[in-house]
């Protein structure tokens, strides 16, 4: 009499887990074509072309008349960004904070306050991606994509004067970015994808401000805008053709 009760148990057991794996292999997501959605790792750098892409050195502006300032223009992006990413069909969104440092590049200082610096950035700030595939399959589509961006620009400068010494200034600014670009992406298998990105941001005519007080190339800079020798504002302009390479992680379900 007890051998009915547990067959039928059994039976319940298999069916729950029949039923469970058939869920499970339904919510897998295999490709560009299933809707994944998920989280989002990438970097990048700028590369500055055009004429309004290279106004935002802020170096010429503090040192003093009659110096000549070289090199304090030549810096080197790295824009990263976290986030998270959702597509359905052949349109995709994709919402991230960002993450801006740069590597070091010295820039010299003659004429009246001979010298050499450097300036690092680590800004801030969050963005969103909308696009839609022109080519998908399950393992490759190719994205035509617009974006934008709010970042907040945080800039230290450091000079050392020949005569010794080290001065310090802490800048901010803000950086409002509209692009357009591609961005062909491939399955890597396993819920991972690689996404590739081209394009150029505009960035819209914003100014720096001195941050915090400070003694600068023989200076005093009180807090407020910066300005140049002829007292206007310093631009802020930052913009230019930003390539990324991104990691995507999909979740289970679609």
């Amino acid at each position: 009499m007890q051998a009915r009760p547990n067959i039928f148990k059994l039976k319940l057991v298999v069916a729950f887990i029949a039923g469970a794996v058939s869920l499970q292999a339904r919510a897998k997501v295999d490709g560009f074509q299933d809707s994944p959605k998920g989280v989002t790792l990438g970097t990048g750098t700028y590369y500055f072309w055009l004429p309004n892409d290279n106004k935002f050195d802020p170096i010429p502006s503090l040192a003093p008349a009659g110096s000549t300032v070289a090199d304090s223009e030549n810096q080197f992006f790295l824009p990263s960004r976290i986030g998270f990413f959702i597509q359905r069909g052949k349109l995709n969104f994709e919402g991230f904070f960002r993450y801006m440092l740069n590597l070091r590049r010295n820039y010299t200082v003659t004429g009246g306050n001979t010298g050499s610096g450097y300036m690092t950035f680590g800004s801030y700030g969050y963005g969103l991606n909308f696009g839609i595939a022109l080519m998908q399959s399950q393992r490759f589509q190719l994205n035509f994509v617009g974006n934008g961006e709010m970042v907040f620009q945080k800039a230290t400068a450091t000079y050392s004067p020949s005569t010794g010494g080290t001065d310090t200034i802490k800048l901010k600014s803000t950086s409002q970015l509209i692009g357009v670009g591609l961005q062909p992406e491939i399955w890597l298998g396993d819920m991972w994808s690689l996404s590739l990105f081209g394009g150029y941001q505009y960035g819209f005519l914003r100014y720096w401000d001195i941050a915090s007080a400070a003694s600068f190339m023989g200076d005093a800079k009180a807090i407020g805008p910066l300005v140049d020798a002829n007292g206007s504002r310093t631009k802020a302009q930052f913009g230019g053709f930003l390539f990324e390479a991104t990691l995507k992680l999909s979740f289970q379900s679609p």
